[in-house]
């Protein structure tokens, strides 16, 4: 509601964790299992990463990438 009063755009997600906390931790495995087929790949257009706030390699972005991504705090 806060956000609300603020004119700030919020969504609620449906899930059963809270996103870029400890909760993230009991699904690492089955996020990469569902992620184990992702082929990343280099992009045209450069991209910083919202977990390290540096430029990132998108051919680097695999599972475990997102896993992290998911756990850590946005920066």
């Amino acid at each position: 509601l806060a956000c609300k009063a603020d004119e700030v755009r919020c969504k609620r997600i449906d899930v059963d964790y809270a996103s870029h906390s400890a909760h993230v931790e009991r699904i690492h495995d089955q996020l990469l299992e569902v992620l184990a087929d992702l082929s990343p790949r280099a992009s045209q257009v450069p991209l910083f990463s919202t977990v390290t706030g540096e430029l990132l390699d998108t051919a680097g972005m695999d599972g475990e990438y997102w896993y992290t991504n998911l756990r850590r705090t946005v920066r």
